[in-house]
This record gives C-alpha cells, structure tokens and sequence, in this order.
C-alpha cells in the first residue's frame, strides 16, 4: 500500500504488460505477413517475366537483366518461400487471436526462423521471450470442455 491506496498485485500488472506484448507482437506479424506475401508475389512475378510465360506482361528484374541458369527456379524457391512464410504468419495470428494452444508453439517456431537474418533477430528473440513466458503458456492453455474433448 502506498498512502492509503493498495497498489495491483505484481501477477496484474505482468498480465497486463504481457497483454500488450502480445498486440504489438500481433501488429507486428500482421504487418509482416502483409510484406512476405507481397515481397514473395513480386519475387515470383519476377521469375514467371524471365521465364517468358507472361508476354512482357510481368514486371523484370532490370531491362537489360539476363538470368544466368537456375536463377528462375530460385526466383521461383524464394518466391514461394516467402509466400508461404507470410501465410503461415497468418495462420498463426489468426489463431493466437483465438488463443488456441496450438498457435503458441507456432509462434515460437516462427520466433526461431526469425534467427535466420541479422535484421529479424530482435523480433525472433521478443517473440521467444513473451511466448515462452509462463503467463503466456496459461493465457494459450485450454481448459477441456463439458464433453472431454479439449483444444
């Protein structure tokens, strides 16, 4: 207490920094699920204008660019790559809104594909720390229904 008023118990207010963890995090995958399937789509266009498949139609890399071999299939790789990344930031998102147990460990998951590039590392490691906080675990837990079948 301080004069005369009770202070939140320290369990509150960590649930109430976790929650806002969890919507910047949210905001944050949302944002870059947005740019991955963006960046994939242009990547693969790309690869698809090189291939020669759209006419001219397809956006080039540069005008006077000229694929060496195989760089069309990991154009292509990269591409869908990306594509599925982003979905998969989707999926998890949509699914972490809904608290499904599940949507945690893929959170984390993604958290550790993070570790990848230099420049997404501080995201990978704020996700593996808010995800595998212990009030995180009982936020995503899932108490079994009536019927015995749980999430």
């Amino acid at each position: 207490q301080h004069n005369g008023r009770r202070w939140p118990s320290n369990s509150f207010l960590r649930y109430v920094f976790l929650q806002r963890h969890l919507k910047a995090i949210h905001c944050v995958a949302f944002f870059r699920f947005l740019l991955e399937l963006g960046l994939g789509g242009w990547i693969t266009l790309v690869a698809v204008g090189w291939a020669g498949e759209g006419g001219g139609e397809f956006p080039t890399y540069h005008s006077s660019a000229r694929p060496e071999p195989g760089d069309r299939e990991a154009f292509f790789i990269l591409g869908g790559a990306l594509a599925l990344l982003g979905l998969l930031r989707l999926v998890q998102l949509a699914a972490a809104s809904r608290r499904l147990s599940w949507s945690r460990r893929l959170g984390q998951c993604l958290g550790v594909l993070d570790f990848i590039t230099p420049l997404t590392l501080p995201l990978g490691l704020w996700a593996l720390l808010v995800y595998r906080h212990p009030d995180t675990r009982h936020l995503f837990h899932r108490e079994p229904s009536a019927d015995g079948a749980g999430t």
